[in-house]
């Protein structure tokens, strides 16, 4: 792993805890909490050929648009971003500075007003490669960024705002539209343990007779019928993605079964990781699943450390909890992102260091 992004994380929890030490200061808690957020941004804003989709997608893209050549399976949302990127300037670096602020500032906005443990949070984000893909997965991030933000109008039950920011997470990604299934999945526990290893074993051994049939059905009639028949047609089995995801939800599920209250808000968690294993294991048919599971994983950065807070279980049960979920995300991340370069994040170049850039923009 790249030291930039190991230092990275080390200042931003030590901002947290500076904020946490200082929180009756809302001077300082205030400021320690915007450093905590800016060098994920820095990070991400001033990356430079990071992220398979940097060229391979964004970069060229915007470079298009600047030239006045329409692209046209590019979201509305999104091109109204670069729109007004392009009024600031036509380099490309822009656009990666204004994508970051969106995801970056979301993520940590709703970390900080909805985590009780911002620290453990912020290890989760990083360990689950939610802040990797993002790099990569640019669009889709932004519209993940907005899902997260808009679970807090659910769980009040105020839909019309709800409602509002779906619509305006698919006018970034349009398969944000699946997260609407969310709306089902807040006031039962639908996924409890025995029903989710039930579903679990059916999709590993239907899966595929299953997702086919949704292709006819639905995805032959939208844009992302050009995966039909591509590379992305197919999928590896996902069996370290799914024991991860998996291991995620027991330990959501045991600290939800040791919580005497359970709302609204403790099933919605409960049900979002289900969700998201789910989908990880339907991954194996179609890689667009591996992308939709992370639309429901990517509350795990505030669901677990909510679970562990209100969990009726002791401090002695919370550390092993808490040992078990570090050495989990440890394993994740080292096996995806430091050994196997997932989204090709390595090695970190900044735009300030690449004396190309100029020319590549021009070109």
């Amino acid at each position: 792993m790249p030291t930039t992004y190991i230092l990275m994380l080390i200042f931003s929890i030590s901002m947290l805890l500076i904020a946490q030490k200082y929180k009756d200061k809302k001077e300082i808690k205030i400021i320690a909490y915007i450093l905590s957020g800016l060098c994920f941004f820095v990070v991400s804003a001033i990356r430079y050929d990071v992220g398979t989709d940097y060229f391979y997608r964004y970069a060229p893209d915007y470079i298009k648009m600047g030239q006045g050549i329409d692209v046209t399976n590019l979201e509305i949302g999104y091109k109204a971003i670069v729109s007004v990127c392009l009024l600031i300037s036509k380099d490309y670096a822009i656009l990666f500075a204004m994508t970051s602020a969106i995801i970056i500032g979301l993520t940590f906005y709703t970390i900080y007003k909805e985590s009780p443990y911002p620290v453990l949070s912020v290890i989760i984000y990083f360990g689950t490669g939610f802040f990797f893909h993002s790099l990569n997965l640019m669009r889709q991030y932004i519209a993940i960024s907005i899902v997260l933000y808009s679970y807090k109008y659910l769980i009040k039950k105020e839909y019309i705002e709800f409602i509002l920011c779906i619509i305006l997470a698919c006018l970034m990604h349009s398969i944000s539209l699946v997260f609407v299934i969310s709306i089902l999945l807040c006031d039962r526990e639908v996924f409890d343990l025995k029903r989710t290893i039930i579903i679990s074993i059916l999709l590993f051994i239907f899966g595929k007779y299953i997702w086919h049939y949704v292709i006819d059905l639905i995805v032959n009639h939208t844009r992302f019928a050009v995966y039909i028949g591509s590379k992305f047609d197919k999928s590896k089995l996902r069996i370290y993605d799914i024991i991860f995801n998996a291991i995620l939800y027991i330990i959501i599920y045991y600290l939800y079964k040791n919580t005497k209250e359970k709302g609204r808000k403790e099933k919605f968690f409960l049900n979002m990781q289900a969700c998201s294993l789910f989908f990880m294991i339907l991954a194996s048919t179609m890689y667009l699943l591996f992308r939709l599971s992370f639309f429901f994983g990517i509350f795990n950065i505030i669901s677990i450390p909510y679970f562990l807070k209100k969990s009726d279980i002791d401090s002695k049960k919370k550390i092993v909890v808490l040992a078990v979920l570090i050495i989990t995300l440890g394993s994740y991340i080292t096996k995806t992102n430091i050994i196997g370069n997932a989204d090709e994040v390595k090695p970190y170049k900044t735009i300030f260091t690449q004396k190309n850039r100029k020319y590549i923009n021009e070109k």
